[in-house]
């Protein structure tokens, strides 16, 4: 299969599931219930151990839904920006792509045995990158157009008892109610972090620069070293004071919800990004990697990425999605890079 096809066949058919023989034997022996969660369980797709916690939220969330005859439901909740370092930003690229076909074969085995079938929702948090990260609203917005656009492409395969959205959380609150609750969340966060835990801090930190746009919403690229330090480290109190809005937490975290993430996060289902990935998509580089005659999606670190541009890769014309960052894909051969 050449590229233009083996991308073809991902818009085309990655909702799309036929019941093994296997299936059907664990139908006959288990409570579809059990199905479902054995499915989204699934080491082939799980990267990391479910605890106790998060398997008994994604047990009773699944109880729930099926009780009330209700879509399963499952909501990730992320950045809604592209990364400003890379050079697709503002919008979407191939790594949103590989990453929602991804996810599509992760839940199309629900598909044909629960007929209220699954709701997907990707929860952006675009709200508060303009205060974290000096993003300005017009990234934002290029960024949740372009991605409803390739859902919209997607969503043309979809089996009728499926839907896959984007939606914002600042949509949840007035102007006032977002500022006034962050801001009395922001006075409580100072005084948990006058002592962190440093090595949980230290990551946040790390994350808080690479993410900074510091010519963004405002022009701080002028400041001295002392004073990008002191923005860099209300970067925690930020993310932590925006975690705690009781709209948001009642919406990502409601009891009938399955959070899904990349990574570890609590009472979730970390999954990765790709077969191959593990790298948050909104701050990645899609890629495909050539190994014979077969393509790995691969989302890429900023980190990888720079490695990338050492390599011998190529880039080849696409005729699939009508999008800026979708005319070509690059091509790399084995990258030998540690899961990403």
């Amino acid at each position: 299969m050449d590229l233009q096809n083996h991308l073809k066949n991902e818009l085309e058919t990655s909702a799309q599931y036929e019941l093994t023989d296997e299936d059907n034997k664990l139908l006959v022996n288990d409570k579809r219930e059990n199905y479902i969660f054995k499915k989204l369980s699934s080491k082939k797709f799980r990267k990391w151990s479910l605890d106790e916690s998060s398997e008994k939220q994604i047990k009773n969330a699944i109880h729930l839904n099926v009780s009330a005859n209700n879509p399963i439901q499952f909501i990730f909740p992320f950045g809604g920006y592209k990364l400003w370092s890379l050079p697709t930003a503002p919008q979407i690229d191939w790594a949103e792509f590989f990453m929602i076909s991804y996810y599509l074969r992760w839940i199309a085995p629900l598909l044909p045995v629960y007929q209220p079938g699954v709701q997907f929702i990707f929860s952006s948090d675009d709200v508060i990158v303009e205060k974290l990260d000096n993003i300005p609203p017009k990234d934002t917005n290029a960024y949740f157009a372009s991605f409803q656009k390739l859902l919209q492409q997607f969503s043309g395969y979809f089996p009728q008892n499926l839907s896959m959205e984007i939606k914002r959380v600042g949509d949840l609150f007035t102007p006032n109610e977002f500022e006034e609750e962050l801001a009395e969340n922001i006075i409580a966060m100072k005084k948990v972090y006058e002592h962190p835990d440093p090595v949980n801090y230290q990551k946040m930190l790390t994350t808080s620069k690479l993410n900074f746009q510091w010519n963004g919403v405002e022009d701080f690229s002028q400041l001295s070293d002392a004073e990008k330090e002191q923005k860099i480290k209300m970067g925690p109190i930020f993310h932590d004071a925006y975690g705690k809005l009781n709209k948001r937490r009642a919406f990502v975290r409601g009891e009938d919800k399955i959070v899904v993430f990349t990574t570890p996060i609590s009472n979730a289902i970390a999954i990765g990004t790709t077969k191959s990935s593990i790298t948050k998509f909104w701050t990645g580089y899609g890629v495909v990697e050539k190994r014979g005659e077969a393509f790995i999606d691969r989302i890429l670190s900023p980190e990888q990425f720079q490695r990338m541009q050492k390599t011998t890769y190529e880039t080849q014309a696409v005729n699939l999605i009508d999008l800026p960052n979708f005319k070509t894909i690059t091509i790399t051969p084995p990258l030998n890079f540690t899961n990403s």
